[in-house]
């Protein structure tokens, strides 16, 4: 079973529970860490690891969430849609929840289902930005900076193809565009106007780079790394988007 990255992460920004100990905070902080190390190397020692927490732990809902992720990866989209399904209806507010469950729904290609709870992230992404005073603005120089000096270091041709093309910023996918089965968190997009190049032909540059202002922050908070990452995903959307080979993608330094 193949999931990218942003499937085996657990957040806790839109996740409001009353459990303000410091102390339990560290150590829930701990075991995620802990566990999300184990769920790359080892799925079944995680579903062991979650499986083994005590009462106080095992209610939380980022364990539950990590519980699910587990069980995806050892049992299988069916037996995470019935665990997920059932973190969803008792914590309706709980945006990554929802989002887990749209990706499993994805990959059941139950796709209404799927839209719906797209539609249910993108609506508390935006909700908890409002109650928190998130400002996506505030990152926009820095994002089309990083952007911009990604471009500008590409290797010929794609510096040449791509040079040109404009860099746009959004907050967040429209709703019209997550209401046609766009991801909510999608951090970039190259948006292109169809294809009607023949197999084997070059496609054509994109019409614009579009940026996510509000996604790219909450999955990465420091400014060094936001940086990195926004060269690793300009990087890996070229490699998609122009379905490079291994020599081609060692050439932009992604193998």
């Amino acid at each position: 079973m193949a999931h990218d990255d942003d499937h085996d992460h657990v957040h806790d920004e839109n996740c409001d529970h009353e459990h303000g100990d410091d102390e339990f905070a560290d150590e829930l902080d701990e075991f995620l860490v802990e566990f999300q190390e184990l769920l790359g190397s080892d799925p079944e020692a995680a579903l062991e690891l979650v499986d083994s927490v005590d009462e106080s732990f095992a209610a939380h809902p980022l364990i539950r969430i990590a519980h699910a992720h587990a069980i995806w990866m050892t049992k299988g989209a069916p037996e995470a849609r019935s665990e997920l399904e059932t973190l969803v209806a008792a914590e309706p507010d709980f945006s990554d929840a929802h989002y887990a469950l749209a990706d499993v729904y994805g990959e059941l290609k139950e796709d209404a289902l799927r839209i719906t709870h797209f539609m249910r992230v993108l609506e508390l992404d935006e909700k908890d930005d409002e109650a928190s005073g998130f400002d996506a603005s505030e990152f926009q120089e820095l994002i089309v900076k990083d952007a911009k000096a990604a471009i500008d270091a590409l290797p010929s041709p794609y510096l040449e193809r791509l040079k040109g093309v404009p860099v746009q910023l959004e907050p967040r996918p429209s709703r019209e565009r997550v209401k046609d089965g766009f991801d909510p968190r999608t951090l970039v997009l190259f948006e292109a106007q169809p294809l009607t190049a023949e197999a084997g032909e070059v496609p054509p540059a994109p019409t614009r780079i579009v940026l996510y202002t509000a996604n790219l922050p909450a999955e990465f908070e420091d400014e060094e790394e936001l940086a990195s990452e926004i060269e690793i995903i300009l990087l890996q959307e070229i490699g998609d988007y122009y379905s490079l080979s291994d020599e081609e993608l060692d050439r932009l330094g992604l193998e």
